[in-house]
């Protein structure tokens, strides 16, 4: 197995690691600022399609990391250490300029700090949750991170107390998605009609989140459908495994008679053209916030992860449309209240109220304001100041 990083060509070496679809899409916005800066730069790790195509090498494929809840991943926890173990190698190794960790912070903060401990400086993009639950991993952040990058405007307070070094750069997805409403222009390129209800339906990005997700959003569906007339349901997907655990799950609840258009990629596309969205919590919420319409969030862990993390939560809410707001502004159904009769009734209201999808499009603008701040660029100038000198005149 070949774990070399770099090559011999001259320029700053980066190494980078991300996890899951979202990872991915700041990463690859990250690399491309920084080549802006350093054009023979070379970055390699963890990495997904999008960073591939940026020009980022990776020695494992960035599903690898995508495991979420705490019982999930302790049945992988065997092969994330090993990968923990052979990236910690290889950067000790080469010794690269710089590591740039993204999101997943259980399996990046460890790794991140025993880069550290070698002398190589740690970025980490995207903080964890730590106003929401287990704050107490703000002191390992600040052993593992020689500097964070912050997506949320509240989150600078934090660490500053913390003495931890940060920069608050705003959120990539709120400088790509417009800060107008596009739905019309978007039905076009989707072949929607105009006059039809749309749904923009979000399983998850994990195989794991879809197989629990499928049912209870197609069943969903077919309850809405009764309801409402003439309904197209849009359904974007990361992979083709997740299309095909949500297509047989249109087959088993016989609702195949519904106007389902299932799609690769295009997220922000179905979210923008849709009436409103349907999603399983994550950073889906935040898209369909900066889409600027209405959205009904629900997710279902194995019960023993729930009671689990569920203790240490510190807020009311879990999804980033009502952090951000610092109250609930969108409805969430958790595990058990997760049922198709809830969530159906949730999106129906917003059908059935205009004044309700408009008072919420009036605050998602307001919160899509704040964090557009062309993050890449100030996430790319952060990380150019931590480079060596030497790195940095290659």
């Amino acid at each position: 197995m070949n774990d070399q990083l770099f090559t011999a060509a001259k320029g700053p070496r980066i190494a980078i690691v991300a996890g899951e679809a979202s990872g991915d899409l700041l990463g690859a916005a990250l690399i491309k600022a920084l080549l802006l800066h350093f054009p023979t730069a070379q970055f390699s790790g963890v990495a997904g399609p999008k960073m591939l195509a940026a020009g980022a090498k990776t020695i494992e494929p960035m599903e690898t990391l995508s495991v979420g809840g705490i019982v999930e991943v302790l049945r992988h926890l065997p092969n994330l250490l090993k990968l923990r173990r052979r990236l910690v190698r290889a950067i000790k190794k080469e010794t690269p300029d710089l590591l740039i960790t993204i999101d997943a912070p259980d399996f990046n903060i460890g790794l991140a700090r025993k880069v550290k401990r070698s002398g190589i400086p740690t970025v980490h993009y995207v903080s964890p949750s730590v106003w929401a639950w287990r704050p107490e991993r703000i002191k390992a952040i600040g052993k593992a991170v020689s500097h964070m990058l912050l997506i949320l405007p509240f989150e600078k307070s934090i660490y500053q107390q913390a003495n931890i070094p940060a920069t608050y750069v705003g959120h990539p997805l709120a400088d790509l998605m417009p800060l107008i409403d596009e739905q019309s222009k978007m039905r076009e390129v989707l072949n929607v009609g105009s006059a039809k209800k749309v749904i923009a339906v979000l399983p998850g990005s994990r195989q794991r989140e879809v197989k629990v997700m499928a049912s209870i959003f197609v069943k969903t569906a077919l309850r809405l459908s009764e309801v409402q007339s003439d309904m197209v349901f849009l359904v974007p997907f990361i992979t083709r495994e997740t299309r095909q655990i949500f297509e047989s799950e249109i087959w088993l609840q016989n609702a195949q008679a519904l106007d389902w258009r299932l799609m690769f990629g295009h997220s922000h596309e179905a979210m923008i053209a849709s009436d409103a969205i349907l999603l399983a919590s994550g950073t889906a919420a935040l898209e369909a916030m900066l889409a600027k319409k209405p959205v009904v969030v629900a997710y279902k862990i194995s019960p023993l992860t729930y009671k689990m993390v569920k203790r240490k939560f510190l807020l009311p809410y879990v999804s980033l449309p009502n952090i951000i707001a610092g109250r609930f502004i969108v409805p969430e159904f958790l595990q058990d209240e997760a049922v198709p009769e809830n969530l159906a009734q949730a999106l129906n209201n917003y059908l059935l109220d205009k004044n309700l999808a408009s008072d919420l499009a009036a605050v998602f603008t307001s919160q899509h304001e704040t964090l557009q701040c062309d993050a890449a660029a100030r996430a790319a100038a952060a990380v150019a100041q931590l480079l060596p000198k030497r790195a940095q005149l290659c």
